[in-house]
């Protein structure tokens, strides 16, 4: 009976108590940029109702005292003159505070009372048409908080409100307007203020929901796709399933000619060490090589090809390349960095008891290769082939046990910083003419792990992984143990 896969499942829905607090968050951004942007309208603003106030007139402005209305007006205003010019170059904020809006919310409410009780301190004396400009040149104020505040409705009631109580009161008391007058453009005006101030609020908080609600759907998309490259590249390399969840690699049979860095390493003496070892020391011992390889591949931007057996196949250039000498020198490296963590993986088998353990043997070329998706509609592999692919193979079989062989082409783009020496020549099938090869020395070579077993004995020494500190105390052990063998009497 098979076990059913059981597919990427989509990320749960969202938390209501996060949704809400994101859109409260939205919504108070939103409030502050759209409070910025109409700073300059709002100086405007002012500014013509002044104008008209003075223009309807100005001895009665001036002889009732209204005209002091205009200093603390001044000093609104500088201040969002002020606060526009601090954070005019601002970018859109991530978040906006409780006090940044609670604070816009009270300059609305002062600024609404300033002009109530500079209307109410024009009005006494004042003749019923200065009165009727007065009261609707300040409803109309009012009517344009709407406009400059749209998505907070409480700064708007807060400008509107004391005006409308002063627009009420004031005629009434000074007998300048009848009552049913006053009473129709009241209830006229609080009428569409209200309903103008309950629709805009319905809007913003349907268009925030919406973006809110689009901004969570792609985290889930995102989290979900990142969820498949993850299983993916337990199957293919993670730059291909990458490229391929992104749509930058076409899933189709095609394939395309690139110059590419190929690797081949495999286990010296595999089928030998596969007789002596159970099956359930071998597993786990493939298992940790093959975990330790893949990683060191991946670090290095190697697109991982393939396991054959106890082979590894690596190439570097697609889908992704950064020049073809870059592609090489990251390939040697990997090289090298492989070979050095095989020395230490093998220091600690040593140290569990374990004789047989694994020795690489790598071969590197570089050449043009054809890369792409071969088989069929219904099922096709991702990799490389062709003479390039054959002579990296061919590297790996004739290169020593430990060492790396390199074509010569791949050492003419790594010689500037590497050391080498001229191996044998080899034929390989596709080439009509010997293979110039180059054996490359790892950093360190000449001390490479000292190990040695016996019954009574068991060393594991590589100091060309030491730092200073590690070779100064493996020296001080080493000493204290010759001291002590030396001094050791023999058993009667």
């Amino acid at each position: 009976m098979h076990d059913t896969p059981t597919p990427p499942q989509p990320s749960s829905p969202a938390d209501p108590h996060r949704t809400r607090e994101a859109i409260a968050r939205e919504i108070r951004i939103r409030q502050s940029v759209e409070i910025h942007e109409a700073a300059f309208s709002v100086i405007f603003g002012n500014l013509m109702l002044v104008l008209i106030f003075l223009a309807v007139d100005t001895e009665q402005i001036v002889s009732s005292g209204a005209v002091y209305g205009f200093v603390p007006l001044i000093v609104v205003m500088i201040g969002v003159a002020r606060t526009y010019l601090h954070l005019r170059k601002r970018s859109r904020p991530k978040d906006v505070s409780l006090k940044r809006i609670r604070t816009i919310v009270i300059s609305s409410f002062v600024l609404g009372l300033i002009w109530a009780m500079t209307t109410l301190a024009a009005l006494p004396g004042a003749s019923s048409q200065t009165a009727v400009i007065l009261i609707m040149a300040s409803y109309i104020f009012a009517t344009t908080s709407l406009i400059t505040s749209p998505s907070i409705p409480l700064a708007s009631l807060g400008c509107a409100a004391p005006i409308l109580i002063a627009n009420a009161i004031g005629p009434i008391v000074f007998d300048q307007l009848p009552l049913p007058l006053i009473a129709l453009i009241t209830t006229s005006f609080v009428a569409v203020f209200g309903f103008a101030s309950f629709a805009n609020w319905q809007q913003t908080y349907k268009n925030v929901s919406l973006q809110v609600a689009n901004q969570e759907a792609e985290v889930e998309r995102a989290e979900l796709m990142q969820s498949l490259a993850k299983r993916l590249s337990k199957y293919i390399s993670p730059q291909l399933a990458e490229s391929i969840l992104s749509g930058a690699q076409v899933v189709e049979v095609a394939a395309q000619r690139k110059k590419l860095t190929v690797f081949f390493s495999d286990i010296a003496g595999f089928t030998e060490i596969t007789e002596r070892l159970e099956s359930e020391e071998l597993t786990g011992l493939l298992n940790t090589y093959f975990t330790e390889m893949s990683g060191i591949a991946l670090a290095h931007g190697g697109t991982i090809d393939k396991f054959i057996g106890d082979a590894i196949v690596v190439f570097f250039g697609d889908p992704e390349t950064r020049g073809t000498k870059a592609d090489a020198d990251a390939c040697v490296r990997m090289a090298f960095a492989m070979q050095a963590r095989m020395a230490a993986l093998k220091a600690e088998w040593l140290e569990l008891g374990l004789e047989d353990t694994f020795d690489l043997r790598i071969g590197i070329n570089t050449g043009y290769c054809t890369v792409g998706n071969f088989g069929s509609d219904e099922k096709m592999d991702y990799t490389i082939i062709g003479s390039a692919v054959n002579l990296a193979a061919r590297l790996e079989t004739a290169a020593d046990v430990g060492g790396i062989l390199v074509s010569n082409e791949t050492y003419a783009l790594v010689k500037d910083w590497v050391d080498a020496e001229e191996a044998a020549a080899i034929t390989a099938k596709g080439f009509a003419r010997p293979i110039k090869t180059f054996s490359l020395k790892t950093p360190g070579e000449t001390s490479q792990v000292i190990a040695h077993k016996s019954p009574h004995l068991a060393l594991s020494v590589a100091p060309h992984l030491m730092n200073i500190t590690e070779k100064a105390d493996a020296a001080a052990v080493l000493q204290a143990a010759l001291l002590r063998i030396r001094t050791e009497e023999e058993p009667p």
